[in-house]
């Protein structure tokens, strides 16, 4: 029985050992090797895929006056700085998954940015940190459903929420989804991160609009609002299914 004892033992340790160098491995592949640099990573909306000022977003018959999107999970992936350095063209890199850097790790926060009040589009900070330098080619989030907000909040039980007018009549759309949304580089090499750059997620309003027919938008329940939003009492469901099918296309990487 205690030869028994005795191997039961050390099996365990054995195993405990085991799962410790395993975890130790996993933090070692997780350890950044290239040179770093702090940055910021933002978000705004632009009602063209070329401007990224601060003018008031109109898009067809909608004068949008608010946008708010929820954000987290944030992933960005990256052409190592020193690769390009050395020469080597874009077709032979690979690309790098950003893993315990302090940009991602603040930017994955959950929290609802403001980019666009009392018409005009802004810059709302994401998140901010050290990140690897290198040329950013895309970033991928999760929508956030904000269900820490309280009842009275506009935002709460919502991922995004849209607020303004069509022809002269107050317009809302909102979604609960927390799809994941892939913001890819508007150029081909990429945002080059070097020195305190500010990455920026670029919601292109044309692009979250488009194929939209806002003139058959209905309020039929006759209070005065359109809604645009889950089972809502307006109907509306085809542009609704519209507009969160665009969202997948919708945003941008950019550099400001």
């Amino acid at each position: 029985m205690k030869k028994v004892w005795k191997n039961v033992i050390a099996m365990s340790l054995a195993l405990t050992a085991g799962i410790y160098l395993s975890s130790c491995s996993e933090k070692e592949e997780e350890i950044i090797t290239d040179p770093q640099t702090q940055a910021k990573l933002s978000a705004t909306a632009s009602n063209s895929s070329e401007s990224l000022s601060n003018a008031r977003v109109t898009v067809g018959a909608f004068t949008v006056s608010q946008l708010t999107v929820g954000t987290q999970d944030v992933e960005m992936k990256y052409y190592a700085k020193a690769d390009l350095s050395a020469g080597i063209s874009l077709g032979n890199l690979t690309l790098k998954t950003i893993l315990n850097a302090g940009l991602q790790n603040s930017a994955s926060a959950k929290k609802s940015n403001v980019l666009i009040s009392g018409g005009e589009s802004k810059f709302s900070l994401i998140g901010e940190g050290n990140t690897p330098e290198g040329n950013y080619t895309e970033a991928t989030f999760r929508l956030y459903k904000n269900t820490a907000a309280n009842a009275n909040d506009p935002m709460s039980q919502k991922s995004i929420l849209i607020a303004g007018e069509i022809d002269g009549k107050i317009t809302q759309f909102w979604t609960e989804s927390e799809k994941v949304i892939r913001a890819a580089s508007s150029t081909s090499t990429g945002v080059e991160v070097d020195q305190n750059t500010e990455i920026v997620l670029v919601f292109e309003m044309d692009k979250l609009f488009a194929g939209v027919d806002f003139s058959s938008a209905l309020d039929s329940n006759n209070d005065g609002r359109i809604e645009i939003s889950p089972n809502s009492p307006d109907g509306n469901a085809a542009i609704f299914s519209k507009i969160e099918s665009n969202l997948e296309t919708a945003v941008s990487l950019r550099k400001r």
